[in-house]
């Protein structure tokens, strides 16, 4: 065997070790042996490099069934910081968080201007303001994820309908400016991986975002599915009404330009005559018993329905996941979803609701940061 070889056997058998220890909360060396079917001293060697780097810790002494008590180890979750990011049309949320996702921080800055140099300003400004403020950690902060609202390939905008990034290296620009890695990603994929931290038993999940558009970020098999260029997902893009409404991405009758939240509510605003209309209005009315509230629920209820009904039927996942205002928010949405799929190939799909609501993309870019730092597929 080269040196190589045994260089990769030794940095796989890390990372397996590593994981082992992560999804555990105490974990002896005997005991990892046992789950990795490493030998005792490699598993010993391994945890000893691990301990020197500061990425797991020594608990005590644990329980014994007979023979000597074994020393616990666990992962060292505060050895690293990790800060994500969603660029929203007209706003940019953030989260500051240790290596297991646990949150020490979040802020939301609303745009006043959507403007690129606005956007830029406020999105730099929070990431110092992140930095700044920052408990220490061995390795300080180790990536930053943002979210896009677009299709993103190779860590790089290729399309969105809310801000002009086509042609501007922001990844570039942001690592050179604060000398850290920099990922960018599908805020819908994102989402879709913060939800299956939640629901780590299910392989096969997708979770729809409804927001300004549709997306849905896609897990198989435990892996999230993007597609060749990064398109997969764009369900906001499905075509549902043939000759429709014109939508930015250059085709008609897009599904996102019927029920997205945006969508939805500019109709309810076009009903009522107003000249502004906000969630909580809709909500209050909804509450209110307000007919013309139903009836733009109705048609947001038959149309995000269409698009379940094809993701199941294209990918037949355990759970779908739909964040939106509407399912989050307002009670009963959800159930009228399930009612009105009807197809004997939906039974076994379970549709909820988000339970993290806004916090799943920022999970989900804490989460691609951390497996990166640690280079592990968890």
């Amino acid at each position: 065997m080269s040196v190589t070889d045994r260089y990769v056997i030794r940095e796989m058998n890390e990372k397996l070790v590593l994981t082992t220890i992560i999804h555990k909360e105490a974990i002896s060396r005997a005991e990892i042996s046992k789950q990795t079917h490493l030998n005792k001293a490699t598993v010993s060697s391994i945890v000893g490099s691990l301990l020197a780097n500061d990425l797991i810790l020594e608990l005590g002494i644990g329980q014994s069934s007979g023979g000597r008590k074994p020393i616990m180890v666990t992962f060292n979750n505060k050895a690293g910081i990790s800060l994500s990011l969603d660029l929203g049309p007209d706003y940019i949320s953030s989260m500051l968080t240790y290596l297991n996702g646990d949150v020490i921080r979040q802020k939301t800055e609303l745009l006043a201007k959507t403007d690129q140099e606005t956007r830029l300003s406020t999105l730099k400004a929070l990431i110092e303001f992140h930095i700044n403020q920052m408990p220490a950690s061995t390795y300080g902060l180790i990536g930053i994820c943002v979210g896009i609202h677009g299709i993103v390939k190779d860590n790089q905008l290729v399309f969105s309908p809310f801000y002009d990034f086509d042609h501007y290296d922001l990844k570039l620009e942001l690592e050179q400016l604060f000398k850290v890695p920099v990922i960018l990603e599908n805020e819908a994929n994102l989402s879709a991986l913060g939800e299956k931290q939640s629901a780590p038993l299910s392989s096969n999940l997708i979770s729809i975002s409804v927001k300004n558009g549709i997306g849905a970020g896609i897990i198989l098999n435990d892996s999230l599915f993007t597609g060749i260029n990064g398109y997969a997902g764009e369900v906001g893009h499905l075509i549902t009404v043939p000759n429709g409404k014109p939508c930015p991405c250059g085709n008609c009758g897009c599904l996102e330009q019927y029920t997205s939240e945006y969508q939805i509510l500019k109709l309810y605003q076009k009903e009522l005559q107003v000249s502004k209309m906000t969630f909580s209005q809709f909500k209050e009315d909804y509450q209110a018993n307000h007919p013309l509230t139903r009836k733009c629920m109705e048609i947001f209820i038959q149309y995000i329905t269409i698009g379940v009904n094809n993701l199941i039927t294209i990918f037949n996942p355990e759970i779908i996941i739909i964040n939106s205002k509407f399912t989050n928010q307002i009670d009963g949405v959800i159930d009228q979803i399930k009612a009105n799929l009807n197809d004997k190939m939906n039974a076994q799909t379970q549709i909820k609701a988000s339970t993290l609501h806004e916090k799943a993309t920022l999970l989900g870019g804490a989460h691609v940061n951390s497996t990166r730092f640690l280079q592990i597929h968890n």
